[in-house]
């Protein structure tokens, strides 16, 4: 028969380790924030710069948006702030035509960064394999720019 006194211990972790969650949880909502509106800002660059240095890459932000959305649904998140511009997005938008090649080939290195430290934070597995799965889609990105632009694709 299990005690009383190992029921209050069990208990008292319980409640101990519940902060912890949450503030895991809330440290997750955070990252994949961050990670949407770098995606909204990828593809309203891409958008802006058409033609695309390849074709359907505004598309393909915009699906990564919608899954990181889908995430945050289930954090109770269903309004997000309009698309914006961030540093990265915004070099390519004011990079003169003869530069936007190197330009998308940054922004993509950016969101793999940005990919790459996620996956070392986020906790639930969905949010993990969709952060992977973006990662690999941005590789993809920036090995086909660099290889247009005449690059090593690996480099």
């Amino acid at each position: 028969m299990i005690a009383r006194r190992d029921l209050l211990l069990a208990a008292a972790g319980a409640v101990l380790a519940r902060p912890a969650v949450a503030a895991a949880a809330e440290e997750d909502r955070d990252v994949l924030l961050r990670l949407l509106a770098r995606e909204d800002a990828a593809a309203l660059a891409y958008v802006r710069t058409a033609p695309e240095p390849l074709p359907g890459l505004a598309a393909q932000e915009a699906d990564h948006a919608k899954a990181l959305r889908t995430l945050l649904d289930a954090f109770g998140i269903l309004a997000f702030p309009p698309p914006a511009l961030d540093t990265p997005a915004r070099k390519l938008v004011d990079a003169p035509e003869a530069q936007r090649l190197e330009a998308a080939i940054a922004l993509e290195a950016t969101l793999m960064e940005d990919y790459s430290a996620a996956l070392l934070t986020l906790e639930p597995v969905g949010a993990l394999q969709t952060a992977a799965s973006i990662l690999a889609s941005h590789a993809q990105h920036r090995a086909r720019l660099r290889s247009r632009a005449g690059l090593d694709p690996f480099g």
